[in-house]
């Protein structure tokens, strides 16, 4: 499902968090503006960290401080809905009219049961391409909760002769039709519903519940099993899915006004994903455009789980999208007040692990990943996300004995992203000097995903570290850069390698652009010492390996920086001594360096 253009006036009003304030002109004392000013640096720090919860609240302060100045409070407003604040309600009522305050207040009235209410509320707010998605199921759930079920499908089915969403739409008068007691009507929906087709989630269990309702059980399961396939990562809850296939999956009108959020998030996130890539840091249309459909998306998100807690697939793709913006902590607090009901609270104690990870708390995910085991232990994604988090602690034999078992759970033969697999084994092989079984799993990966830059970097880089075929493994180096640009870490290593190699000249500036990137990696100033060493430019080389030696470099690394470091004060004294292996190249260089495959830099 994609529609055009979503990018519509839904934050009409809402600042931007570039704009600059005008001075408020509300009296106020020396003491207040010095608050106000306090808050408003706050305010914005914590918009632009994600700690939208923080920037709602000292928005809600300078609002407080100057109330003519009507910016303050529309911001409040804006980062309550992103944080999903009970605030959010109370803040609409103060806001200009518009779609947002619309919403938030009709979808108040509906937790409050003023069904008639929450009808008025979404039948004024303003049209506009989301609205026109949105109105149909917002007022014929809000009908069904007042009772009228007849007036609630009248008011859908127009909307069911959309050729791109009618399907949806049709489920939907189903649900509403099964909820007001109209069995027979909703059994003919239900089968348009699966004629027409539609393929997240809640479809499936709500279509899979409908099958067991007409004794086709079997058929049920096959349907969840068939959605599990193409979700791997609902495998640690395969037996709560198929537990709520013995109860209704909707039983309140307040479910159904959220699943209509969260359809508006999934085609956001599809317009999104044809705008991979591109960075709102950028400046134009297009970075604003991207900008607009991302905090749109979140709210919607925000609004479907205030509805409904236990609105599952909203969950999870409010912490995916948080993950994308590397907002890693909000992203893992996104599952915190998910219902002990929820039959995906094994799948968010797997997510949460995995964010653990990112976020440096390596024993935490492990032991959290050993318990889910303890209960599913088939399920091989979690095999592969221990070794993650093992290969993290540079735990080598016990992340290789987890990959191996993930790889052996296999279904088939090895294919698509189950290189990453084998990447992890060969790691965790070459780390333990096992460099010719690293070499047949690197190999065996690369097959499988032959344009995966980090996974040519890794083989190219290995090969040279171990003197195999440097022609060779520069040409995977340079195909990897090619891959990926903008890549620091796989610019360092085509540096580190041509200069390994001999051409010091072409490998130096890369690696004086990596240090440029990332001045705190010691690894990469180690690079560039030995690089200026090799240059003759013996003060520079010690600079870098004494800022290397400063930045805690992993044991491996510290023990070549230190040799360096006694080789550099030795080698005052007796210029004839040896070089150390780093400080030589690893091969003699051919006449005339040969040229990138694609973009250097």
């Amino acid at each position: 499902m994609v529609v055009a253009s979503l990018v519509v006036p839904l934050l009409a009003g809402i600042p931007n968090r570039e704009m600059r304030a005008a001075p408020p002109v509300d009296p106020i004392t020396e003491a207040g503006k010095q608050d106000l000013a306090t808050n408003l640096l706050v305010g914005n720090v914590a918009a632009a960290e994600g700690d939208n919860s923080e920037a709602a609240r000292a928005y809600g302060v300078a609002a407080g401080l100057a109330p003519t100045f009507r910016l303050f409070g529309e911001r409040a407003f804006f980062y309550s809905i992103l944080a999903g604040s009970p605030e959010a309600a109370a803040l609409a009522h103060a806001q200009p009219p518009g779609v947002m305050p619309a919403l938030i207040m009709g979808n108040a009235a509906a937790l409050a049961g003023r069904w008639d209410e929450a009808v008025t509320h979404y039948q004024n707010a303003p049209a506009d391409q989301i609205m026109g998605l949105l109105r149909p199921l917002l007022r014929a759930w809000a009908l069904q909760g007042a009772g009228k079920t007849d007036e609630a499908l009248a008011a859908l089915a127009p909307a069911e002769v959309d050729a791109r969403l009618g399907g949806y739409y049709t489920l939907h008068s189903a649900l509403i039709a099964q909820l007001g007691g109209m069995q027979m009507r909703a059994d003919t929906l239900f089968r348009q519903a699966a004629e027409k087709g539609s393929g997240d989630l809640f479809t499936t269990v709500v279509m899979a519940r409908w099958l067991v309702t007409q004794g086709q059980e079997a058929a049920a399961r096959d349907l969840i099993n068939q959605r599990i396939t193409a979700m791997p990562v609902l495998e640690t809850a395969r037996a709560n899915l198929m537990a709520m296939l013995q109860h209704p999956v909707v039983s309140h009108a307040t479910q159904g006004l959220a699943q209509a959020y969260g359809l508006v998030a999934l085609l956001i996130d599809q317009q999104l994903y044809a705008h991979e890539g591109a960075d709102e840091d950028h400046a134009g249309d297009a970075a604003m455009e991207i900008g607009t459909l991302r905090g749109t998306e979140q709210m919607m998100l925000r609004m479907a789980l205030t509805l409904d807690p236990a609105d599952s697939e909203a969950r999870l793709l409010l912490s995916s999208m948080l993950h994308a913006r590397k907002q890693d902590r909000q992203a893992r607090a996104a599952f915190d007040g998910a219902p002990a009901s929820d039959p995906l609270l094994p799948v968010y104690r797997a997510e949460q692990a995995d964010l653990d990870v990112v976020l440096g708390h390596k024993e935490q995910a492990a032991q959290e990943l050993r318990d889910l085991l303890r209960q599913a232990p088939d399920d091989r994604t979690l095999w592969s996300s221990l070794g993650d988090a093992l290969l993290d602690q540079q735990k080598w034999p016990e992340a290789l004995d987890a990959y191996q078992h993930a790889t052996a759970l296999a279904p088939h033969r090895l294919e698509g992203d189950d290189w990453r697999l084998l990447f992890g084994q060969a790691i965790a092989q070459e780390r333990q000097n096992h460099w010719p079984q690293a070499r047949v799993l690197l190999q065996h990966a690369l097959q499988l995903a032959p344009n995966e830059a980090e996974l040519l970097n890794y083989l190219g880089y290995s090969m040279v570290e171990h003197g195999e075929n440097p022609a060779l493994a520069e040409s995977y180096l340079r195909r990897a850069l090619a891959l990926a640009p903008s890549d620091n870490q796989i610019r360092d290593s085509v540096g580190w390698v041509l200069m390994r190699l001999g051409h010091v000249a072409e490998g130096l500036p890369l690696l004086e652009q990596s240090v440029e990137q990332m001045p705190q990696d010691p690894a990469i100033n180690y690079h560039l010492g030995v690089a200026y060493w090799m240059a003759g430019r013996r003060l520079e080389a010690v600079n870098e390996w004494q800022n290397a030696i400063a930045f805690q470099p992993d044991p491996m690394d510290r023990r070549k920086i230190t040799a360096a470091l006694d080789y550099a004060h030795a080698w005052q004294a007796h210029r004839s001594m040896a070089l150390p292996a780093d400080l030589k190249p690893v091969a003699t260089p051919p006449s005339s360096p040969s040229q990138p495959n694609g973009t250097r830099h």
